[in-house]
């Protein structure tokens, strides 16, 4: 059986899910090797064609999630309603395509305490992960509302959310204007506040209240000035590790069939980032 695993994208040296993987599979004690593989755009059907043979299954980030889905055989439910891939799996040389970002975001918060159906969500952001959060957190029963700069881009994914799911999605202008008292969860699903321009914030801290779980995906800066200035103001906080240690937690259930141990793959990423 392969024993062959790893993260391909473009670049790819950034990539922490080495860190965490290996640390799961050595806690598991499973002989398996997990590696970055950097592939462009070009060389992504070889990639694909040559895994098959040697590959248990890899995962995938920038800028393959869409791209790749062409060359793979069949799709997750997840994997399809999204139209993303962040994992791949190959049994029998048949490759299969999930995605598990989304169901990392819901784990993310469900750690908060905080569950997904019928909240009211505000997702900042109308790209790549703030679909996968949107569509899976819509499919929990969560009330969504989606506010990004490209307006049209956050029109495309609620009236996909519509079709697929016959859920109504409600669009915020940007930037916001009021503060955010018909909420219970705020995401941050943009870059914003990321390093190195750690002092921007997708929103001004007066827009906050108490009640609301704010949760933010980057992860560098582990608290970022969203969730500094939400934290001071009593909301309950949520960073971006939760998001990427959970969705990796996820893509070894699917390879292995396994549990993945989830505080050791956290432990490895938090030690990862405060190097």
């Amino acid at each position: 059986m392969a024993k062959i695993l790893g993260v391909i994208g473009h670049p790819i040296e950034h990539s922490l899910s080495p860190v965490m993987h290996r640390a799961a599979l050595k806690e598991l004690g499973l002989d398996y090797h997990y590696d970055k593989f950097e592939v462009k755009p070009e060389e992504l059907e070889n990639f694909v064609s040559d895994a098959r043979e040697n590959f248990l299954g890899f995962n995938v980030t920038v800028p393959h999630k869409v791209g790749i889905i062409k060359f793979l055989d069949n799709l997750s439910k997840e994997a399809e309603l999204i139209g993303a891939v962040n994992t791949v799996k190959f049994e029998n040389s048949s490759a299969k395509g999930y995605n598990t970002d989304g169901l990392g975001a819901l784990r993310a918060l469900e750690e908060a305490g905080q569950q997904a159906n019928g909240k009211k969500v505000l997702i900042l952001g109308a790209g790549g992960a703030s679909r996968a959060i949107s569509f899976q957190l819509a499919m929990e029963g969560a009330e969504i509302s989606i506010c990004d700069k490209a307006g049209d881009k956050a029109e495309e994914l609620a009236a996909e959310i519509m079709k697929k799911l016959n859920k109504d999605v409600r669009i915020l202008d940007f930037p916001i204007k009021e503060k955010l008292d018909d909420f219970d969860i705020l995401i941050n699903a943009t870059p914003v506040g990321m390093s190195p321009n750690i002092d921007n914030s997708p929103l001004p801290r007066e827009f906050l209240n108490p009640s609301l779980t704010v949760m933010d995906i980057v992860y560098n800066p582990l608290e970022t000035k969203l969730l500094k200035e939400a934290r001071e103001t009593g909301c309950k906080t949520v960073n971006g590790t939760g998001m990427l240690v959970n969705q990796g937690a996820e893509s070894l259930r699917i390879w292995l069939g396994v549990e993945a141990p989830v505080e050791t793959m956290r432990n490895a990423l938090l030690n990862e980032l405060k190097k």
